[in-house]
């Protein structure tokens, strides 16, 4: 489960800073990104268990 968040949390840092580069607002919007993602991951994998 460990390398699956490190992998979302690089994808979405490369993107964020492809995106917006060294905008003030890349930091927040990472941030945001990240958060939405580990709440995502999160469900799945109590969905995962509730299946098994």
């Amino acid at each position: 489960m460990m390398i699956l968040i490190w992998f979302v949390t690089c994808i979405i840092f490369a993107f964020v800073n492809n995106l917006l580069g060294d905008s003030g607002h890349a930091l927040e919007l990472f941030a945001v990104l990240s958060g939405i993602a580990l709440f995502a991951i999160h469900k799945l994998k109590n969905k995962i268990k509730l299946t098994k």
